[in-house]
């Protein structure tokens, strides 16, 4: 199965590339927008300052928290699929080195998958998407849910990723840094302030 939420990954990260270059050199022409859907940063009142510089950002709608670098930019898409409609959510932040992403899918209702191989999809796709390869995988359960941590490098980064299954919606984080970075504090504070609000 194709996870729809690992493809949204990839693109993100490509236009993300795409957009760096774009601002390192000049241009002489305009450039039209890759996607119809517009990046708005969250205005959750409690996306307050945190004490080390970061900010607690809260999505009531994705019922997570996690600390970040700054407020991220939103970027909704719904589609259609073969298993019906589905709607990602991706957040995104970038700062002078690394790229932190949160996003979750909600699936049709009539849609029925298996959680283990939905977690496996979302690695393995991210992996292939990226052009990178695996070096690290480990099933793991976070606060008494299934979840997926993994490592993988391409040429120049490394991305460290975990994958949630949290009921019917499958959530994943990604702190991608250059080879060579010690990003061990931003990764540490990142996956460990990733909390779900449970309902």
């Amino acid at each position: 199965m194709k996870s729809m939420l690992a493809v949204s990954f990839v693109v993100a990260l490509l236009s993300l590339s795409v957009s760096a270059q774009e601002h390192s050199r000049p241009s002489s022409t305009p450039t039209t927008p890759r996607t119809t859907n517009t990046p708005r940063p969250s205005t959750s009142p409690s996306n307050l300052p945190d004490t080390g510089g970061w900010v607690r950002f809260t999505s009531p709608e994705g019922r997570f928290t996690v600390l970040m670098p700054e407020t991220p930019t939103d970027k909704q898409n719904v589609e259609q699929s073969e298993h019906g409609p589905f709607t990602t959510h991706l957040f995104i932040v970038r700062d002078t080195q690394s790229v932190y992403l949160i996003g979750w899918v909600d699936y049709d209702p009539n849609f029925n998958f298996n959680r283990s191989l939905e977690l496996e999809a979302n690695r393995d796709n991210f992996v292939k998407g990226v052009s990178a390869t695996l070096l690290t995988t480990k099933t793991l359960e976070i606060d008494g849910y299934s979840a997926l941590e993994f490592t993988c490098e391409t040429t120049d980064r490394i991305f460290k990723s975990r994958v949630y299954m949290v009921g019917r919606r499958p959530y994943q984080i990604v702190i991608g840094s250059p080879k060579g970075l010690d990003d061990s504090i931003s990764l540490n504070r990142f996956f460990g302030s990733f909390k779900i609000n449970r309902p």
